[in-house]
């Protein structure tokens, strides 16, 4: 075989691999999740994934952890050619549904607490089994002899652990694990896996069922359901009786029966310490990030979300009396309103904010017509509004700048095609409320429904107050509120967040 100056072959080789840093990288890919936390809830999710109707975890006392699913098994090929390797996955969604376990890590990681792992498998005809062990960080594997004698289809996983995890996985840990994080599904709640397909998933710990968290005792409930085109979220808003602990405070965010973060959207109010409740959200499956404990909020799936629950929380919150906003002049309300809207005017990234939420700023638009007067390019990136040029009755509207649909709308650059100029204005403007809340340690804050909030009770909010610059103040907090929320949703990126953020005051500063 030739090589070349380099010591490379004249055909094609498969990179080399580091498999130990391989390894390590999946390791520190938990941030938000202990490792033991991981080895639980990364096979629960591959059970949720798949067709198995049962998982039992069984401690034992030589310091053996068995996970048994029951109800499926893995094929052949798939068990000897895919699961073995690093980031390995079948679960790459085409027509079927997206699923928590796709990113090929899950089994993996419960090599990094193990003196070894065994797994075994029984899908129809075919029986079969395999161990994987580190040596000196590397995974290696070798094939076993089955020996689980079950009629139905199952997997086996067997994790003889380190000494250091047998002190942390012990079985009140594990159901500890469950209770934290698949709540609704030990309640009962049916569960979607990859093949789109709904089932009740059961859940053991040494042979008993697993109890799901206490049920709250609540003065008033209230429905959540959010749509997003054809896809709904549903859940409750609960006002809890007594005062809970500040990881149950919140609305869960669960996507295919996982509990992945706790969220406010927003909305605050003096009752937060005893507001919770939850919402099935299948459809932020492909917004989940990191260790699936992360959503990204720049999809437009979580800011629908967001909007639509903060919404509802809002008015609840309003019932129970937790929001009580105070009132200022109409004419400084006015003209804080008008310096924010000529401020985003001059600003793409905020404007894009504005139009994502909702709020209307007053702009000159370009409309695309033959006898127009502006020579433009047209470009793609528009929304739909109802105007001046035929085709836009019945609901369709004509394109214009700026938008997310695919259709061309006039850019305002100069090119060779024509537009005329027309005003536009969103439905809704902004909205900015002062309200009192001594719990909550921020001076302002922006709610995905297109509201921002003043904190009344905050130190410098008193301190204008005093000084007669509560204007200043309140258009201050307000822009400061936009531009948090544009770098959280990665409207604007954190790199150039701190650049963004001088250019915007500067400009302020100059009308």
């Amino acid at each position: 075989m030739r090589t070349t100056e380099f010591g490379l072959s004249n055909i094609y080789e498969d990179f080399p691999v580091d498999l130990k840093h391989l390894m390590e990288n999946i390791k520190d890919h938990y941030v938000n999740l202990s490792i033991e936390e991981a080895v639980i809830v990364e096979n629960v999710d591959n059970c949720i994934d798949e067709r198995y109707s049962e998982i039992h975890f069984n401690m034992k006392s030589d310091g053996m952890l068995e996970i048994l699913m029951l109800g499926d098994g893995i094929p052949p090929k798939i068990f000897f050619n895919t699961l073995p390797k690093i980031a390995a996955t079948v679960k790459i969604p085409k027509k079927r549904v997206a699923a928590l376990g796709r990113y090929g890590w899950g089994m993996k990681i419960c090599m990094c607490v193990a003196d070894y792992v065994i797994i075994e498998t029984k899908y129809n005809n075919f029986h079969g089994a395999q161990s994987w062990k580190l040596f000196n960080g590397i995974p290696k594997r070798r094939k076993e002899q089955p020996k689980k004698k079950i009629r139905k289809n199952f997997t086996l996983i067997t994790i003889k652990l380190t000494n250091e995890y047998k002190e942390k996985i012990t079985s009140q840990f594990i159901e500890e694990t469950l209770r934290k994080f698949y709540p609704t599904i030990l309640r009962g709640a049916r569960v979607q896996n990859r093949h789109g397909e709904r089932r009740t998933l059961k859940m053991f710990v040494n042979s008993r069922p697993v109890a799901p968290p206490p049920e709250i005792s609540y003065e008033k409930r209230k429905p959540l359901t959010v749509k997003i085109g054809s896809y709904k979220a549903t859940g409750y808003i609960y006002l809890a009786k007594e005062t809970l602990d500040k990881e149950d405070t919140g609305i869960a965010i669960i996507v295919h029966g996982r509990k992945i973060t706790r969220d406010f959207f927003g909305t605050h109010g003096s009752m937060d310490q005893r507001i919770t409740g939850y919402l099935h959200a299948d459809m932020l499956i492909e917004d989940l990030a990191g260790d699936k404990t992360i959503l990204r909020r720049n999809s437009s799936r979580w800011r629908k979300l967001s909007e639509g629950a903060a919404k509802q929380l809002a008015e609840f919150m309003k019932e129970i009396g937790a929001i009580r906003e105070e009132k200022l002049p109409k004419k400084m309300i006015k003209r804080i309103h008008e310096e924010i809207n000529n401020l985003i005017r001059h600003f793409p990234k905020l404007q894009e904010l504005a139009r994502k939420a909702g709020i209307s700023v007053s702009r000159e638009v370009l409309i695309s017509k033959q006898d127009g007067e502006v020579p433009t390019k047209l470009e793609e990136g528009s929304q739909r509004t109802r105007g001046i040029e035929a085709g836009s009755k019945g609901g369709q509207g004509v394109p214009v700048k700026p938008g997310e649909e695919p259709d061309k709308a006039p850019s305002g650059e100069e090119g060779e095609s024509r537009a005329v100029r027309s005003s536009r204005r969103r439905k809704r403007g902004l909205e900015i409320y002062v309200r009192p809340e001594p719990d909550i340690k921020k001076e302002a804050w922006f709610s995905p429904e297109g509201v921002i909030i003043v904190n009344s009770s905050f130190p410098t909010y008193k301190k204008a107050d005093k000084m007669r610059s509560l204007e200043y103040h309140m258009e201050r907090c307000a822009i400061e509120a936009l531009l948090n929320y544009a770098i959280e949703t990665e409207i604007i990126k954190k790199e150039e967040a701190t650049k963004y953020w001088d250019e915007v005051f500067a400009k302020w500063g100059e009308l």
